[in-house]
């Protein structure tokens, strides 16, 4: 057994490069096992919430050397960050049931046909759910009916394309809504002649797109088409002498586009060459002015409103409307424009080999050596001719700026048979009982689903919500669904939180990569729209902001909130910048508050109050990150913040300090204080019967077991790692007794002979090998005890399945409404328990 011991040892001693994370994490867990059959007596024992922290904290006025330090010690620095915490105030159930169910409700997506969906230039979609956002948010719709392009080239370049679908440009037709001031877009389309259209965007919050006409279907085939299912599919003409290449498509559906400023936004187009994989190339791309097409769109509400009348009467006196017919009334009131859009703009060539050869070869013929180098150096620079011409009709619809029936969110959860909105409910009618003057979560009856956004590649998605007369902003992330979003928990890899700055600067704050990515990717679309959710006149600071999300939401909760607590609502960039960013008003939020962007304050608007609620979230960044987050809070500009987790949820434990024995420098800390659920076996069972234990909080037998860090006692968390590894001869150790024993019966004061003494050292030795744990062992060899300790329940539960089970919604569900005095269960009504000291 000494023998295995040692070569676990030397495993865990091998360089980051020679052995994985996995087989390292394999060796701890194996010489905890070694280790306790090593012990002859050792009896089975209790898990024990940890007492050690690394944490740095600014208010410290000393670091404490946590390798060397006692216990004693290390449970005053642990009780100095309790204390710490308990300054934010205390955790709100109430909230934490609300939240629970909004974070859950964001796996439900919309499904297609219920919402208004669009599709960014960068991969982001947005479903505008309430009307009445909807209407405050834009002025008009557009419809865009592609009937045709011409002028496309011969041939496709793709040798598996021209296998699959025939010898010719499968041509697609994207079409761009540019709003706002973005000068990146702006000098694309008017300074630059080549440039991939769409593509090149960065700012364009809607694009959509044609059905793909095949180079393998031909009129006759489309003809054939329409026979059998109704419509005509879009099919290829193909070019001859002196006529070029033609896609029609003589039944596309019509596209639609959301215009916020219709005097100011532009249009871009771009002519696709569309793969069976892949995303296919570019051709050639135009832009207009919609106010250069439809001159009408460029009027205000009131100036629009007046000429629709004056055409209006003008049509009725000529008998061509039926003032009873909606229809028709709405036809007029469409402005539209049909005609040829010439392509203006193409790609650069990629590969000019065969033209330079050409060009050099032209050259020689003229003159000689010196022209075909002429040659080749004039044939590298021309890019060829910009052709092909875009047949289309718009069609331009002002939005009424009417009231809109609100229609009030349903909070249910993601799982069916779970109910979070009548566990909440229930658990406020008992809290208003208890105490009349609480107001709440009070007018919440025009609590509505505003918009759901996400991102095609990261699987970054979030739900926004809001109550106008409560003046409350809900911003709930998505966890874990996709397969996408697996490869983003996966990643261990961290970068700066503020882009731009030293990754190799160990004092910098860091985050997870995978995280940051997967945040950034949707983050300024998603605080352009939330600028808009106040009702108009309303001030975005007078609205209180509420965070939460489950497992990965919960993570990006944590990061959402970094950024909005400290450097305001900036739809001017994505994330932390060194680089400056663009006004935070200057794409859809052009317009704020009733200002014009000039008259727009310099500093992003921040909320009334901003608040937290996460999840089962993983941990987010160093310790850096974390003590800056800890400091917003203490400054006030976090007003709460809490990481819920569920008894033994592993997702809530990872990344793991194993890591940083693993691969050095990468380390991972907690953001906030743990509020940690238990998950009993039973309705009556005790506190000492949980599957969990946490620190106790009272003593009735069917208190609901829920702990709160800094508030319910001075104890350390039991979510944190602790220190990884100790001195062995640290106070309290397995060699520090041993020694200390031996030095005691061998003290030159002490009585006796020298058998006496050395009777006496045996039987002390002895006694405290007979007592000793698998800890203590692992302590010989400088892992931490509680922290090895703690490993092994971890990898206990993972094999028992509560790590993951503890993660589900049905499990928080449980336990939160245990918490909150009821019985939840899936599928079963809620029933009440007779006392919960949280309700």
């Amino acid at each position: 057994e000494i023998k295995k011991i040692i070569a676990l040892q030397q495993m865990m001693e091998m360089k980051p490069s020679m052995m994985s994370s996995m087989m390292r994490l394999f060796a701890m867990a194996s010489l905890i096992e070694v280790s306790k059959s090593f012990m002859p007596s050792a009896s089975k024992q209790k898990f024990v919430p940890p007492i050690t922290t690394t944490r740095r904290h600014e208010w410290a006025s000393t670091r404490i050397g946590m390798a060397d330090a006692s216990e004693e010690e290390q449970a005053a620095l642990s009780s100095q960050i309790s204390k710490k915490f308990s300054m934010q105030g205390n955790f709100d159930l109430s909230t934490a049931l609300f939240c629970g169910g909004l974070a859950f409700d964001a796996y439900v997506e919309p499904p297609p046909n219920s919402a208004r969906w669009e599709k960014g230039s960068q991969g982001v979609k947005v479903a505008f759910v309430s009307n009445a956002y909807t209407r405050q948010l834009y002025k008009g719709i557009l419809e865009v009916v592609v009937q045709r392009v011409s002028g496309l080239p011969e041939g496709d370049d793709n040798a598996v394309e021209k296998l699959v679908t025939g010898d010719g440009v499968d041509a697609c037709v994207l079409t761009a809504a540019v709003e706002g001031s973005w000068k990146e877009d702006v000098r694309v389309l008017e300074k630059e002649q080549f440039h991939e259209g769409v593509f090149d965007l960065s700012g364009s919050a809607h694009v959509v797109r044609t059905s793909t006409a095949w180079a393998n279907i031909d009129e006759k085939q489309s003809q054939a088409a329409k026979k059998r299912r109704g419509w005509a599919s879009p099919y290829h003409v193909k070019g001859g002498w002196g006529k070029a290449a033609q896609a029609v498509w003589p039944e596309e559906s019509p596209m639609f586009l959301y215009v916020q400023d219709p005097a100011t936004v532009r249009l871009v187009f771009t002519v696709l060459d569309a793969d069976r994989v892949g995303t296919g190339r570019p051709i050639g791309s135009t832009y207009k002015k919609l106010s250069s097409l439809i001159p009408q769109a460029a009027l205000t509400q009131e100036e629009l409103i007046d000429s629709l009348k004056q055409e209006m009467l003008e049509a009725v006196k000529r008998g061509e409307v039926d003032l009873l017919d909606e229809s028709t009334k709405i036809q007029l009131g469409a402005k539209t424009w049909q005609g040829d859009l010439k392509l203006t703009s193409k790609p650069r060539k990629k590969d000019k080999n065969s033209q330079i050869m050409a060009g050099a070869a032209a050259g020689a013929y003229l003159a000689g050596p010196v022209g075909a180098a002429a040659g080749a150096v004039v044939a590298s620079f021309y890019e060829g001719q910009i052709q092909g011409t875009i047949k289309a009709r718009l069609r331009y619809l002002p939005i009424p700026q009417l009231p809109a029936e609100v229609e009030v969110y349903d909070v249910k959860g993601g799982t069916p048979g779970v109910d979070w909105g009548k566990l909440f409910s229930r658990h406020r009618e008992k809290t208003l009982t208890a105490d009349p003057a609480s107001t709440v979560f009070d007018d919440l009856e025009d609590f509505e689903h505003c918009f759901f956004i996400n991102h095609d590649k990261t699987g970054a998605t979030c739900a926004v919500y809001r109550s106008i007369k409560r003046k409350l902003i809900v911003v709930s992330f998505r966890g874990t669904c996709a397969p996408v979003d697996l490869v983003t928990d996966a990643s261990l890899v961290q970068e700066a939180w503020v882009d731009g700055e030293d990754i190799e600067d160990q004092t910098i704050k860091k985050v997870h990569a995978g995280f940051r990515g997967s945040l950034s990717s949707i983050s300024r679309r998603l605080k352009e729209l939330i600028l808009a959710v106040p009702a108009p006149g309303d001030s975005f600071a007078d609205y209180d902001m509420l965070v939460t999300g489950h497992s990965l939401g919960g993570a990006l909760a944590t990061l959402f909130t970094t950024d909005i607590a400290e450097y305001g609502v900036d739809a001017g960039r994505g994330l932390p910048q060194l680089e400056e960013s663009d006004p935070w008003w200057k794409s859809i939020a052009s317009t704020f508050g009733g200002k014009a962007a000039e008259e727009a304050p310099k500093e992003p608007p921040r909320p009334k109050s901003l608040r937290v609620y996460s999840f089962g979230s993983p941990r987010v960044g160093n310790e850096a990150l974390a003590d800056h987050f800890d400091s917003l809070l203490r400054d006030g500009k976090i007003h709460t913040a809490y990481r819920i987790v569920n008894g033994d949820d592993v997702v809530a434990r990872m990344p793991r300090t194993m890591n940083a024995l693993v691969l050095g420098q990468v380390k991972y800390d907690h953001c906030g204080p743990t509020v940690l659920i238990s998950q009993p076996k039973g309705p009556e069972d005790t506190d000492e019967e949980a599957e969990v234990e946490v620190p106790r909080i009272g003593n009735g037998k069917t208190t609901p077991l829920l702990w709160i860090e800094g508030e319910s006692d001075d104890s350390a968390c039991p979510v944190r790692d602790g220190k990884a590894l100790t001195s062995p001869m640290a106070e309290g150790s397995l060699l520090s007794d041993l020694i200390s024993s031996t030095k005691d019966s061998f003290a030159e004061d002490s009585s006796g002979s020298l058998t006496d003494k050395f009777s006496s050292a045996v039987g002390q030795i002895t006694s405290r090998l007979s007592k000793a744990t698998a800890g203590d062992v692992v302590g010989v060899l400088g892992i931490n005890q509680s922290f090895s300790e703690r490993e092994a329940k971890m990898i206990q539960a993972l094999f028992q399945g509560k790590a993951l089970a503890h993660h589900l919604e049905d499990e928080y569900y449980k336990g939160m409404g245990r918490a909150g005095g009821f019985l939840a269960r899936v599928n079963e009504e809620l029933e009440e328990l007779e006392e919960s000291p949280f309700s």
